[in-house]
């Protein structure tokens, strides 16, 4: 889990724990802190950290994949367009949809 996440759960964690530890104390203040409420929020941050980073694994395949396809792309593009290049005068490539001037 990123670490943006992971430190402030750590820190209510142990927030909640030392409240749990300290409620008569607490309680003689009149101080009321909800620990469940706490722990709830860090599950929830939790799961949603979680799920960030199934996205992001997703999205990291994704990528490689995009990337894959670019490269086959530009080997295509480039093997296209040479016998173009090497068969007609540059007046005509234009013709052919390559904007190329050399």
């Amino acid at each position: 889990m990123n670490k943006i996440y992971s430190d402030p759960i750590s820190k209510a964690y142990a927030l909640a724990d030392g409240v749990k530890k300290q409620s008569g104390m607490l309680a003689q203040k009149g101080i009321a802190i909800d620990v469940d409420k706490l722990f709830a929020a860090c599950a929830a941050l939790e799961k949603a950290g979680e799920l960030q980073d199934v996205a992001e694994v997703k999205l990291k395949e994704a990528r490689e994949t995009a990337h894959i396809a670019l490269e086959k792309l530009k080997e295509v593009f480039v093997a296209s367009k040479a016998p173009i290049k090497q068969n007609f005068p540059p007046e005509m490539w234009l013709s052919f949809g390559l904007h190329d001037k050399k």
